[in-house]
């Protein structure tokens, strides 16, 4: 049964070095947007993006370690409880560190969004310069331009 508390714990920490990673990618795409690499920005996203597809395997691995201790859907917060009172200390230590590094992921990730979503709304207000249409009021984003109009003669009318 120390197996599964041990391979909780090091689910834990793997958690916490993604995690990490995520933040030092947010960085990279903060420094991407600021200059201008869109190529950057883009080879960042996948990187993300595979990022997301390993958390969700990362998930399931958690639930099944989760069912076998018999933890149910205990909060991160009260699992060292779950755990024997000679494994409680590392629990709290790894869960603390997983909390630390989430929060610096999330501070990370929202200097990243602020600073993409300024840059659209300066890509946005060029093309509005230019003569495009503005963004929605929703935010930035792209509006295509509306329809031409169709000449009389060449409107069909379907209940003949």
């Amino acid at each position: 049964m120390d197996d599964v508390y041990q391979a909780y714990l090091a689910l834990l920490r793997f958690l916490g070095e993604n995690l990490d990673q995520l933040s030092a990618l947010a960085r990279k795409k903060i420094a991407a947007a600021n200059g201008d690499d869109l190529m950057g920005l883009d080879e960042v996203m996948k990187q993300e993006q595979a990022m997301t597809l390993a958390f969700r395997g990362m998930e399931q691995t958690r639930e099944k370690l989760l069912a076998q201790l018999g933890g149910g859907n205990v909060p991160l917060s009260r699992l060292p409880e779950r755990f024997p009172p000679e494994m409680q200390g590392q629990a709290r230590e790894a869960v603390a560190a997983l909390q630390t590094q989430y929060q610096n992921y999330r501070r990370e990730a929202g200097v990243a969004r602020a600073v993409l979503e300024r840059h659209l709304r300066e890509i946005d207000a060029i093309i509005t310069n230019m003569g495009g249409a503005p963004a929605p009021e929703g935010g930035p984003g792209y509006v295509p331009p509306p329809p031409p109009d169709t000449p009389p003669s060449m409107k069909t009318d379907f209940r003949a």
